[in-house]
């Protein structure tokens, strides 16, 4: 197909376009572009050992697509297939198209699943469920098969697409794009586009299938998962879509008076749906670097946008480039722990990691000037009138890669993208030295950016639910409870106290002198303001 021809198969993956209903259309049938995913060659490789397949996630997150793929070989293989769960009744009735097919509603489908998982059954079984769907179903007629499903069993497979990153293996990314975006490269014929011999869109996408240009479409799809969002496999491609024809087609574009910039940076200013508003927010246009900036002269404030944007293309750190806060510190730390897997806390004195540090102190300390953090942690039996804070003392603390493994710390590490590292606390195993294990908090973007902004008291919440949105005060409870004496200090403060006529008190065991009482340990009460 030559340009125009592209273009107009491009245009029907906009969502300005035809958006989700081509590509409800597209996916039953044998035309539009054609790649495979990592979840496609994993099923065919255990084919022969599946008896059920779960595949699970958002609305165009890739289910019906990756069924299509495998109809072929899931019919060599005897799988009755459910395209949408949603759809099958309760229970057969046999009224249900769907369910007549293999005489099963929803119930005898569990009952089925439940016998396979035993090994009563040598059904085979793949489903396509959105979130939330199959789970509810489980839980009404048959509640243990989720626990299940937790345990190793080469019968079974669960894919759930929600928590996929396409941005996250480059390989595969790669592969997508350059599918997407493949044609004969051939210009059209067309005598009245003053665009012909220089065409905008041929340009976007020669750039954009460059590895230039599919790391710089990765870096903001994996910036937008690492802010918390999910990018279904149709939003990829509608992205995708935008990024080569800006939602314009040749004679929409044609017919517009005003001249402009037809190039893929302007990819920025689309808010025609939520993940072009997703990337619009990250424009580089508002990032303020002073030593970037300093070398260039901008005409004009469009002047100024415009080469902003080319810079987040062309330069090679792209993270730093995006307006959005801490994401560049964030990947240096990914980075170094790339070169130093893991450092323990106490050998950490300057850099991120300290600001990290800090603003978990700022947190847990609630405002005071010692730098002990705070814990609170108050038993249910106690109930809502009292509460109770631990201090803690020195801790075993180590920041790390993510899944380290400290008992195998001389294996060579797997090489793959990280998008979030650890802390822990490591201990031995019932006191053996040889064995070690530990209690970890994972700290992704989000949390990162949570703690970079107490640090700089940007925004500093002592709420307690608020700090334990972020699992905080869970990492450190945790702890309390696996190291004996972990605290220094307990403090136990009393609600209503002028009502009932208590005072706060602090407790804490002090070691006497070791030469006259021979190390004794008293505990010193402490009335507190």
């Amino acid at each position: 197909m030559n340009i125009k021809e592209k273009v107009l198969e491009l245009l029907k993956y906009c969502s300005s376009y035809q958006g989700h209903s081509y590509m409800v259309d597209e996916r039953r049938t044998n035309g539009g572009f054609q790649v495979t995913l990592p979840e496609e060659e994993e099923i065919i490789e255990s084919l022969d050992k599946l008896r059920f397949v779960l595949l699970t996630g958002e609305a165009g997150d890739g289910k019906s697509y990756l069924l299509k793929r495998l109809d072929e070989r899931l019919k060599e293989y005897g799988f009755h297939v459910f395209r949408d769960f949603s759809e099958l009744l309760e229970q057969n009735e046999g009224n249900d198209e769907i369910s007549e097919q293999t005489g099963l509603g929803k119930k005898e489908i569990m009952q089925t699943i439940a016998d396979i998982v035993e090994g009563k059954s040598e059904e085979r079984i793949i489903i396509a469920a959105n979130v939330g769907i199959f789970t509810k179903t489980a839980l009404m007629y048959q509640e243990g098969l989720l626990e299940a499903f937790n345990q190793s069993n080469d019968r079974i497979k669960i894919v759930n697409f929600e928590k996929r990153n396409l941005a996250g293996n480059k390989i595969v990314f790669k592969r997508i794009v350059e599918a997407f975006f493949a044609y004969d490269g051939e210009m059209c014929i067309n005598g009245n586009c003053p665009y012909c011999q220089c065409c905008p869109y041929k340009n976007n996408i020669d750039f954009l299938s460059s590895p230039e240009g599919i790391e710089s479409i990765r870096i903001l799809c994996d910036t937008v998962f690492l802010m918390g969002n999910h990018i279904t496999f149709r939003e990829l491609l509608s992205l995708l879509a935008h990024m080569v024809t800006l939602g314009e087609s040749c004679e929409e574009r044609m017919a517009r008076e005003r001249k402009g910039d037809y190039g893929y940076q302007n990819i920025f200013e689309l808010t025609k749906d939520k993940v072009l508003q997703k990337i619009s927010r990250m424009d580089p246009a508002y990032k303020n670097d002073m030593i970037a900036d300093a070398k260039i002269h901008y005409r004009n404030v469009e002047d100024c946008k415009r080469e902003k944007r080319l810079r987040f293309f062309h330069e090679k750190n792209k993270y730093r480039f995006l307006a959005v806060d801490y994401l560049s510190a964030f990947q240096t730390v990914l980075h170094d722990f790339e070169e130093t897997p893991y450092i323990a806390s106490e050998m950490i004195q300057d850099g991120v990691l300290y600001q990290l540090k800090r603003g978990i102190g700022r947190l847990t300390r609630r405002g005071e000037s010692n730098l002990a953090l705070k814990v609170a942690d108050t038993p249910s039996m106690l109930g809502d009138d009292i509460q109770t804070e631990f201090e803690l003392g020195n801790m075993d603390i180590i920041w790390h890669q993510y899944g380290l493994d400290f008992n195998r710390l001389d294996e060579k590490l797997e090489e793959k993208e990280q998008n979030c590292f650890e802390m822990s606390y490591v201990y031995p195993v019932d006191g053996k030295e040889e064995e070690l294990s530990r209690i970890t908090m994972v700290i992704d973007y989000r949390l990162f950016r949570y703690l970079m902004m107490a640090d700089e008291y940007y925004y500093l919440s002592h709420n307690s639910k608020s700090i334990e949105e972020y699992t905080i005060n869970t990492f450190f409870r945790k702890i309390l409870k696996k190291r004996q004496g972990a605290y220094e200090k307990m403090l136990v403060k009393f609600v209503d106290q002028k009502r009932n006529r208590y005072c706060n008190f602090s407790l804490n065991l002090q070691e006497m002198n070791r030469i006259l009482y021979r190390g004794k340990k008293v505990i010193k009460l402490k009335k507190e303001s």
